[in-house]
């Protein structure tokens, strides 16, 4: 006889074994990407720990024998202590002066209908893309008439201009996440706007803010051309301009010093990643829904 399977079912096995496939080929990916980006992250480390006549040695040598932490304490030594420090005060205010600027923006994009909405976020897009190099001799002869060049504020304005038409962007897709039915419920209850504001939808939003920090935090520490154009003494230098200069100096590349300044600038941003780790992912998850 001819046997027949009833239409709508699967063996009880198959969803498993889908959901195992599936398990594998993540993990799969993740460690391929593991053995793509940490190899060059563990050479960084190892290197900064070696002694100079053995970083150039052919084989190389992946453990440093003997080890030795001379370039740290010779970092340590230089101006990087205080480009590290330049950077994250930068970096700290740019997000601030980012964040308070973008979320009325974002908010009324998202809450409020008017004429003209989707072609002045269109136009802020545009305006995101233009390149930085083409403003930056005005930025740097206006800078010099107003007395202000080699400050906090204008790197941190300059940056935050940079970074606002993004970030406005990004805080509209998390604030239209959130259900506008809590913040009638609030203004229904007493609340006034301002209090509705900061009791129901800033919180909700906080993932958003947490990935926003994150990414504008990463624009001013990896920025290179700013940092070298609009400051011109050491003392206000920022981390990547350091970090390259470390590369032309008249005697060659100390790549010992190189790699230990490397490690020592790539630590804030991990622990500011680490510190908003669950934030961030939820961020991100959020961000690109509706409902």
């Amino acid at each position: 006889m001819i046997g027949f399977r009833r239409i709508g079912k699967q063996p009880r096995g198959d969803g498993k074994v889908r959901q195992l496939r599936q398990d594998l080929l993540i993990y799969g990916l993740v460690a391929l990407g593991a053995l793509v980006i940490l190899p060059p992250i563990a050479w960084a480390v190892l290197t900064s720990f070696k002694l100079d006549q053995n970083i150039i040695v052919y084989p190389p040598q992946w453990i440093p024998v003997p080890a030795t932490i001379e370039h740290y304490a010779a970092l340590f030594k230089t101006t990087a202590p205080r480009l590290l420090l330049n950077t994250i005060i930068v970096g700290l205010g740019t997000i601030l002066t980012a964040v308070v600027l973008a979320f009325p923006a974002a908010y009324g994009a998202s809450r409020f209908s008017f004429r003209g909405r989707e072609p002045l976020m269109l136009a802020l897009l545009a305006v995101s893309m233009i390149p930085g190099i083409a403003i930056l001799v005005p930025l740097y002869v206006a800078a010099v008439r107003l007395g202000v060049i080699n400050t906090y504020p204008l790197l941190i304005v300059v940056y935050g201009a940079w970074a606002v038409p993004q970030v406005i962007w990004f805080m509209r897709g998390f604030i239209e996440n959130i259900p506008g039915e809590l913040e009638e419920a609030a203004l229904i209850d007493g609340c006034s706007r301002p209090q509705m504001l900061w009791y129901i939808t800033i919180p909700l939003v906080r993932p958003g803010i947490a990935a926003i920090a994150i990414f504008v935090f990463l624009l001013v520490w990896n920025d290179y051309l700013v940092g070298i154009s609009l400051t011109t003494t050491e003392e206000m230098r920022l981390v990547q301009v350091g970090l390259v200069a470390l590369t032309q100096t008249g005697f060659g590349a100390t790549w010992g010093l190189f790699m230990a300044y490397a490690v020592v600038a790539f630590a804030p941003v991990l622990i500011l990643f680490l510190g908003l780790q669950r934030w961030f992912i939820s961020g991100l998850t959020s961000g690109g829904l509706k409902g």
